[in-house]
């Protein structure tokens, strides 16, 4: 059914947020009616409601449906100081049938005495029409879960956690119930962390805190929240996920949208002046001394702060206030930036250090009169002195014409990039000592180095050749300076301190192996960046099929290695490149980059449940690929699935064996970037999944979990016949997980 026609039969708690109080109590001081907006209005916005938990409905319907995720509006709940909340995009897909009105309905936590404001907001004109018939807001008549807030969005591991849970009496009555909540995670492992009995009189809202130890399991969790009647029957239930890790990688997800950018904090700016940055701080000072509000909107878990010190190499410990940063040069305040990583931190992310291999700022200079020896020359013996486009005004010729943009660019003698000799530990020792004292400085969670591995060409001080001529020996020097520069830093900050680089796979035919291994080793983070031109029609990853094998090879190479493997998606992309991006990059056991991965797409919610069900995906050390998946598996279905690329096995840590099953509804187009009409695929129904056992193994259990429409898990009934085991999957809209124990 499509997402939002009404509550699932397990629905999904939407995110609300509540100020983080011991056990809050409000209580509606006189009960209220349902609140209309005129028919056809787009927006109601109510007077100021008592907190409590409300039903916000959307009363909807287009002149045509139709297999297409184009966008016809987005759904908004805003509260003050927290605009759009909770909400949905919607598109024709959502839609079962022309001029028929569609319910979707939020249950809504209103945290305060304050308005609601519910709006659509309609996207610019494109396909069907979109009538809207009427908004409804009304306060939930019954025993309800409302907030479930596990404190944070990643933990680490034996770490004291502290979420709430906040129930609400919608009746007029006085009423008990017993709310248990529990610890959710692997596939549908549950540990009891609270239960007991609250009483609530007639409309009180009350908040229940929650706390509990993270222990040694790592990956994602689901904090879930029941209220059980005398019986033991659910009355309401909710859910809000998180994970645990020590080593970011493992789990990390960052994308942009709502929720997830530090508010006034440091950005890739156009060098504004020193007095904005000013007032950003002022503002986020202000901001960090409210009282936290426990809310997220989607679940980024951190934040790479791109080109903020004065020198990527030799000043990442700057004296000064303010600054212009080397890359780009940005203009960057440290208590601004110091701010920023704190904000992150209060709401359980982290924040990791854009770096690079080489110095490109302004510290490179005075490295090079104090010690030239560390440096690369040409075979003239000139400095090989690679100038950096800058935006700083002072000195240098013109490169960019008056009126193209807010800078005229130049060529700032003195904002350099100069690559190091790594011949000698002694510059790399140099970057070290400033890393570490940085990470004091800021609170930095994770180093990640663009632009590869350190390199080792061009001729030293005293005329020699680096490398000898010897591409083997310029590779071993470059593996060498790296797993030093790693040692380090594992040596001062500890062994899951997490370090990474972008180095696509195809540099490591042409950069050397032994470096590019190298940065894959002991849990390190490795970007592929090429995925940015897949749009283009000459990429070979142009054909999402090409695109699937490829970075599916590429992450196995990875993986292997012990390293996390993570792609940068598309510059270019229509909603449906989005979409098929985003479950390719999940179902292939990759992690997602920024601004690439929104949290806009219209069915499910994919960081979402990768949060969740990250173990299955992203446990390098328990999932590996299956052997000849051919032999062991059979789908039987109407149309083409792919699914060979991505079946593997999972050892638990209880030691039973999973069989994961990845099965994707291929995209209606052969290659990438070319519907702008966005059509998906109809969804596939009935197909049979069978395995081919192997000895004396015994599957007990098959679990279908997916993101769409909407998460939810199901177990299956499996037929056993013969070495045989055979399961049916009623439905696939795009991708669905199936789990064969």
């Amino acid at each position: 059914m499509p997402a939002g026609m009404s509550q699932p039969a397990r629905p999904l708690p939407l995110l609300a947020c509540a100020l983080l109080l011991a056990a809050a109590v409000s209580c509606l001081s006189q009960p209220l009616q349902e609140l209309s907006s005129p028919p056809g209005g787009l927006t109601l916005t109510t007077p100021a409601l008592p907190a409590g938990v409300y039903q916000i409905t959307f009363r909807l319907q287009v002149d045509q449906p139709g297999n297409s995720i184009t966008p016809l509006a987005d759904l908004q709940i805003s509260v003050p100081g927290y605009a759009n909340l909770a909400g949905r995009t919607l598109t024709p897909l959502h839609f079962s049938a022309a001029d028929t009105a569609t319910e979707f309905t939020f249950p809504f936590d209103n945290f305060a005495a304050q308005p609601i404001t519910a709006q659509v907001v309609m996207a610019p004109a494109s396909g069907p029409g979109l009538t809207v018939n009427q908004i409804t807001v009304a306060p939930v008549r019954r025993l309800c879960v409302g907030t479930v807030w596990p404190g944070k969005r990643l933990y680490r591991r034996n770490e004291a956690a502290q979420g709430l849970v906040t129930v609400f009496n919608g009746t007029d009555a006085p009423g008990q119930a017993t709310l248990r909540c529990a610890l959710e995670s692997d596939v549908d492992k549950e540990r009891t962390v609270k239960e007991e009995t609250v009483a609530l009189a007639a409309g009180e809202r009350r908040e229940v805190a929650v706390t509990w130890n993270t222990g040694q399991e790592e990956y994602g969790f689901a904090l879930a929240a029941s209220l059980l009647d005398a019986a033991g029957q659910t009355l309401s239930e909710g859910r809000e996920y998180f994970s645990v890790a020590d080593n970011l990688w493992k789990v990390c997800l960052t994308q942009s949208g709502r929720g997830c950018a530090v508010p006034w904090g440091h950005s890739a700016n156009e060098g504004i002046p020193v007095d904005k940055v000013k007032e950003w701080e002022q503002k986020l000072a202000a901001e960090l001394a409210k009282p936290f509000a426990p809310v997220y909107w989607n679940y980024a878990n951190y934040v790479e702060f791109y080109a903020w010190s004065p020198d990527d190499f030799f000043d990442m410990t700057p004296e000064a206030d303010y600054w212009y940063s080397g890359t780009g040069n940005y203009t960057v305040g440290k208590r601004d930036l110091q701010m920023s990583v704190e904000w992150l931190h209060q709401r359980g992310m982290r924040a990791s250090s854009y770096l690079n291999p080489s110095s490109i700022g302004y510290g490179g200079l005075e490295a090079y009169t104090q010690h030239p020896e560390w440096f690369i020359y040409d075979e003239n013996g000139q400095l090989v002195m690679g100038s950096y486009y800058q935006k700083k005004m002072e000195v240098g010729s013109k490169i960019r014409p008056p009126g193209e943009g807010p800078w005229e660019l130049q060529l700032v003698w003195y904002a350099l990039g100069l690559n190091v000799n790594i011949a000698t530990f002694d510059p790399v020792d140099a970057q070290v000592d400033q890393m570490l004292k940085a990470q004091k400085m800021f609170g930095w969670d994770a180093f990640r180095f663009d632009n590869a591995t350190y390199g080792a060409h061009g001729y030293d001080f005293w005329g020699k050749r680096i490398d000898g001529n010897d591409p083997k020996k310029k590779d071993a020097l470059e593996a060498r300076a790296w797993a030093h520069m790693c040692d380090r830093i594992w040596e001062a900050l500890g062994p899951d301190f997490p370090l990474g680089d972008n180095n696509d796979y195809e540099f490591r035919e042409t950069r050397g192996a032994a470096a590019w291994d190298e940065s894959c080793r002991k849990g390190q983070l490795l970007m592929e960046e090429m995925p940015r031109s897949s749009y283009v029609p000459s990429s070979r990853t142009n054909r999402w099929h090409d695109f699937m094998t490829w970075y599916h090879q590429s992450g196995e190479v990875v993986r292997k290695l012990g390293g996390h493997h993570l792609l940068i998606g598309f510059d270019r992309q229509n909603p449906v490149d989005h979409l098929y991006m985003t479950v390719l990059t999940y179902a292939g056991r990759s992690h997602p980059y920024n601004r690439y991965h929104a949290d806009t797409l219209p069915l499910g919610n994919y960081a979402q449940f990768i949060t969740r069900y990250s173990a299955l995906m992203w446990d390098i050390d328990r999932v590996q690929a299956l052997p000849d998946p051919g032999k062991r598996l059979t789908i039987k279905s109407a149309s083409p699935v792919w699914w060979q690329d991505y079946a593997t096995v999972r050892t638990t840590p209880d030691g039973a064996r999973q069989y994961i099953v990845h099965l994707v509804n291929p995209p209606v187009q052969e290659r990438v970037y070319t519907d702008p009409t966005n059509q998906v695929p109809p969804p596939q129904k009935d197909l049979t999944v069978t395995l081919n056992l192997e000895n004396d193994e015994k599957i007990t259990r098959a679990t279908l979990l997916t993101a769409d429409p909407v998460m939810s898990r199901t177990d299956l009934p499996v037929t056993a016949q013969g070495n045989q085991v055979s399961v049916t999957v009623p439905l696939l809209y795009f991708w669905d997980v199936l789990v064969l124990e």
